[in-house]
């Protein structure tokens, strides 16, 4: 399992980047890194998409699909 912070940094992309993409400040993205469950299911989606990374993977694991 891929941390967020870990796909972030591994596509090169800045905090501040995805904190303007999923609308919050950077100190804001910065305690969702350190705290995931902080972060409200939207913005996770959101993240995930603008990093390019599946929110299974970095929330829930390699065994869990995500549903609707």
């Amino acid at each position: 399992m891929q941390t967020l912070k870990e796909a972030r940094i591994a596509r090169g992309i800045k905090q501040l980047a995805v904190a303007d993409a999923i609308k919050v400040t950077r100190q804001t993205y910065a305690k969702y890194e350190e705290n995931p469950r902080l972060m409200p299911v939207y913005q996770a989606e959101a993240a995930c998409n603008f990093i390019g990374c599946d929110i299974s993977d970095i929330f829930f694991g390699l065994d869990v699909s995500k549903t609707n």
